[in-house]
């Protein structure tokens, strides 16, 4: 009677051990029963390799549906059909990529963007279920990047190569060897380029100096002209105060005269003494112009000097 009991409870035990397995792989298999799924379908024009049935849909990271079926297009066999079941809160205006974790190899669908306030996607004429548009994965924009970048080092390489050809080459070696010899007449003329310079430097700071210098002659000769003027208004004014005299008449206008005479000779020797140095320094400064930097030009020794 003991031996029946045991094999009963043994058995029994079995039974439910054999019932958890069942459901814990039902529901590995399936997920939770209760949650409720939208079906989409995706489709990809790109390798799927890594991807499988029960393969985990994510949005912004999150898992929330998973790959019901992976099956190949029969319209068109270069793309690959996806059914996905996913939650019902997640935005349906999304876009669904293909997603590869590390260096496993195990693949994902990954579903960016969307935004609650969208409507719900629905079904185009001619497919059973809302179709998620797709984007191109990081392994795909990758392999395009790389393809794109081999492609120009390719041109870069045939244009490098048809430029230097045995007749550039010769050029550029010619080219070379002309600036090492400009380099080497550099180096042997050092000291009288140093020289050079320094001797622009000197003639630059002369120049600075002439150029303090130029605002003070302006200004002399601005005086000289100022002069010049109040000279001519007190000859202008003197004409017309003689002019007057002359047409009252009278011994003033001999009186006038004969005190003004003397000055008026003095005052025209002066403007005509005036106005010929400046014809003078005009003309010297046209015809040598250096003369505002280094002055007058030392005379040249005589014989025996």
């Amino acid at each position: 009677m003991e031996t029946r009991i045991n094999y009963v409870l043994v058995g029994l035990f079995v039974i439910l051990l054999g019932a958890a397995g069942i459901g814990l792989s039902l529901w590995l298999a399936f997920g939770d029963f209760a949650q409720e799924y939208r079906l989409y379908r995706v489709y990809m024009t790109e390798s799927v390799s890594g991807l499988y049935v029960d393969a985990p849909v994510r949005y912004r990271g999150v898992e929330v549906g998973k790959v019901r079926e992976l099956n190949l297009d029969p319209a068109n066999p270069q793309r690959v059909e996806l059914l996905l079941a996913v939650r019902p809160d997640v935005p349906t205006d999304t876009v669904a990529t293909l997603s590869v974790q590390g260096l496993t190899g195990i693949a994902s669908i990954e579903l960016s963007g969307g935004s609650p306030e969208a409507p719900p996607l629905a079904a185009t004429p001619g497919e059973p279920y809302p179709v998620i548009p797709t984007g191109p994965s990081l392994f795909s924009r990758l392999d395009d990047t790389v393809s794109e970048l081999i492609g120009n080092l390719n041109v870069v390489s045939r244009d490098l190569h048809a430029l230097l050809n045995p007749d550039n080459r010769e050029r550029i070696g010619n080219i070379l060897a002309h600036v090492e010899a400009v380099t080497g007449t550099l180096a042997d003329n050092r000291q009288q380029i140093e020289k050079g310079l320094a001797e622009g430097a000197q003639l630059l700071a002369e120049a600075r100096q002439a150029t303090a210098a130029v605002p003070d002659l302006l200004a002399r000769v601005e005086a000289a002209a100022a002069g010049l003027e109040a000279m001519a208004a007190d000859f202008r004014q003197t004409s017309g105060e003689l002019r007057r005299q002359v047409a009252q008449g009278g011994q003033a206008v001999s009186a006038v005269t004969g005190s003004l005479a003397p000055e008026l000779s003095l005052l025209i020797g002066e403007l005509r003494r005036l106005a010929g140095d400046l014809r003078r320094l005009a003309g010297q400064i046209e015809e040598e112009p250096a003369r505002l930097l280094y002055g007058n030009t030392p005379e040249p020794p005589g014989p025996g000097e």
